[in-house]
């Protein structure tokens, strides 16, 4: 009898501890069974924020539950970014993610209480969002061969602008300069809207764009551009050559956007996010918004991003150490 009771007991105690892991995988199972929520960890009306909302759209039909988008702005990202790596591992809780808050962000913030790469897994790459590198109009030169050539004749001479210190298009820059050569001056604003104003007005010679902030100054001909992050030309932008086609293929300025989740999520709970992302991706409605604003559709399985935040682990560090950044 005793025997009969000690087993009982040990059965007991461990159906409870694997009571946690039974409701993961059962989740697992019958996933999605409730509305699932999207972190955003950028305030609303931002690149992260319009996408997020995009695929929380689309990929609800692929899903059937909603996607109910949450901001979670502050300390560059970091707040979401914390919220998601902290969150239970079942699929109710996904981050939409992107370089500045996945490497930047963690690299420059002292005390950063989150490290992303290691706690988060990747479910997917959503889009590239194409950046332009612009230079005044009336600039003597009419390529970027040609705006490097004259970086390196004149040396300090010319200037480049960023929307702030340790801002994505800083340190894109900076890594331009690492790999031409070009000795350039770096002139922070406060802000994109400063940034272009300045560069219309002939105070830099040279700035990191996204597509869509870029447009009305190449409307009235105030700004052109040098260049294209894209890997291939836009089709909205056929004229401007992109950067592989510039000698520049190893620099990837582009400003990607993925989807992560805590790192220990279930594999067919990824799987099973990363078929409705890759959906959503190919929805018409979805060419069509990436065609007007300028984005690379990505997707592919979670590797691709994997991959992604790899070589951007291997990039960054470095080069934000060498700039002594932190905020």
């Amino acid at each position: 009898m005793t025997l009969r009771r000690t087993f009982l007991a040990g059965s007991v105690a461990g159906l409870a501890a694997l009571g946690p892991m039974r409701s993961v995988l059962a989740a697992a199972d019958g996933y999605p069974q409730r509305p699932i929520r999207l972190i955003v960890p950028n305030p609303p009306g931002g690149p992260s924020d319009i996408v997020g909302r995009f695929l929380a759209e689309s990929m609800r039909g692929e899903l059937g539950q909603p996607l109910i988008v949450d901001n979670r702005p502050g300390a560059a990202g970091l707040i979401g970014t914390s919220a998601v790596a902290a969150a239970p591992a079942d699929g109710y809780t996904v981050l939409v993610t992107s370089r500045s808050n996945h490497v930047i962000a963690p690299l420059v913030q002292q005390g950063a209480q989150v490290d992303p790469p290691r706690e988060l897994a990747p479910v997917g790459l959503a889009l590239r969002a194409v950046g332009l590198l612009c230079t005044p109009a009336k600039s003597p030169w009419q390529t970027l061969g040609a705006f490097i050539q004259q970086a390196k004749a004149q040396p300090g001479q010319l200037f480049y602008g960023s929307a702030g210190i340790g801002a994505t298009n800083h340190i894109a820059l900076e890594q331009f300069k690492s790999l031409t050569g070009a000795d350039l001056v770096h002139v922070p604003y406060k802000g994109s809207g400063l940034l272009i104003t300045g560069l219309m007005a002939g105070e830099v010679q040279l700035a990191l764009l996204d597509f869509s902030s870029a447009q009305a100054g190449l409307k009235i001909g105030a700004i052109a551009a040098l260049a294209q992050t894209a890997a291939r030309r836009l089709g909205s932008m056929p004229e401007v050559p992109t950067l592989a086609e510039s000698g520049l293929p190893r620099f990837d300025p582009s400003f990607w956007i993925g989807l992560a989740v805590p790192r220990d999520m279930p594999t067919r709970v990824v799987t099973r996010l990363n078929k409705a992302l890759n959906h959503a991706l190919a929805d018409t409605q979805m060419r069509a918004r990436a065609q007007v604003n300028g984005w690379e559709l990505a997707g592919g399985g979670a590797d691709v991003l994997e991959a992604t935040i790899a070589q951007d682990m291997a990039d960054f560090p470095g080069l934000v150490k060498r700039l002594g950044l932190k905020a």
